[in-house]
């Protein structure tokens, strides 16, 4: 069977280091559960049912949740292929048509509505609005969804320029591809913006649909403790209910049913296994599964497979 899906869960996430230390971003814990296990569900809600996933960095931790989900991997060694290269060594397993989903983002996303939009030559981006671009690369896209130009990388015949204003739409990091237009990425390490969308882009071959719904990008510290107290709060809705695992005695906070808490959590997220002593309070923390929390109190704390991570809320 084709498969429907490429899931990208290669990357160092280096920005969120020393977490990525230790486990793979995408499977970092969000309310107890690997971040992929959201998107995978998403993804079969709307039908998809053929998954690969890549892997590199830490890949042993990727396969071990594949092996679990029945999806296939596809491992990247020695070196890692980038956005584009993986897509061009997993291109004889694609769908005619199928969505790359970046793992470490949180979206409801209409996968179904971006197939729809991809033509059989070309692309589709889910894109969003952004009252403060920042430094994100600036997409831009006309009335009838045809992407006109990505950044100063590429642009189509008569593009107009990019308006003067801060907000913005940019790329949210999910989108559908067909094999043809794979056919544009060269072998080995690629990105497949400067390679494949590079070309297609000029062609008038990308198209989008605007996404104003839930999005989440966990790739720092903060964002990713962010996602654990929106998500505990009931701001970022999850494709998966994580409450029948909780000890509902724990008010305000969520707190695995195989945890082992003799202290005070307040608005804190508390995995399987965990050990929280009876001289310890936690405010605003994550503590993974399997971790023991050392006595004290603590507040914006990440208590993760090497220790304990101070987070500064910006």
């Amino acid at each position: 069977m084709a498969h429907s899906v490429f899931l990208l869960a290669a990357g160092f996430g280096t920005r969120l280091r020393p977490l990525t230390n230790h486990r793979p971003k995408p499977l970092l814990p969000l309310l107890g559960r690997p971040m992929l296990d959201y998107s995978l569900q998403w993804l079969k809600e709307h039908g998809h049912r053929s998954f690969i996933v890549n892997a590199h960095h830490l890949w042993q931790h990727v396969a071990e949740w594949a092996a679990e989900q029945d999806i296939e991997i596809q491992v990247e060694l020695p070196e890692i292929l980038g956005t584009g290269g993986g897509l061009k060594a997993a291109e004889s397993k694609m769908a005619d048509r199928f969505v790359i989903w970046n793992g470490d983002i949180i979206a409801d996303i209409d996968v179904n509505s971006l197939l729809e939009n991809c033509p059989i030559d070309g692309a589709s981006m889910a894109l969003r609005y952004k009252a403060d671009l920042g430094k994100t690369t600036q997409l831009l896209a006309a009335s009838n969804g045809q992407v006109q130009r990505i950044g100063s990388i590429c642009q189509s015949v008569n593009a107009p320029e990019f308006p003067s204003e801060k907000g913005g739409i940019h790329f949210s990091g999910i989108h559908a591809m067909s094999k043809r237009a794979v056919q544009q990425i060269p072998e080995g390490f690629q990105c497949v913006v400067r390679t494949a969308y590079k070309e297609l882009v000029p062609a008038n071959k990308v198209y989008s649909i605007q996404h104003s719904g839930t999005w989440f990008d966990t790739g720092l510290p903060h964002e990713y403790l962010q996602a654990n107290l929106q998500a505990l709060r009931g701001d970022l809705p999850l494709s998966l209910d994580v409450w029948s695992e909780a000890d509902r005695s724990f008010s305000g906070s969520w707190v695995h049913n195989e945890a082992n808490v003799s202290g005070t959590v307040h608005s804190s997220v508390i995995g399987a296994q965990s050990v929280v002593k009876a001289n310890t309070v936690l405010n605003s923390c994550v503590v993974w599964d399997g971790v023991t929390v050392p006595e004290g109190e603590f507040s914006h704390c990440i208590f993760h497979d090497g220790g304990c991570l101070q987070v500064d809320i910006p």
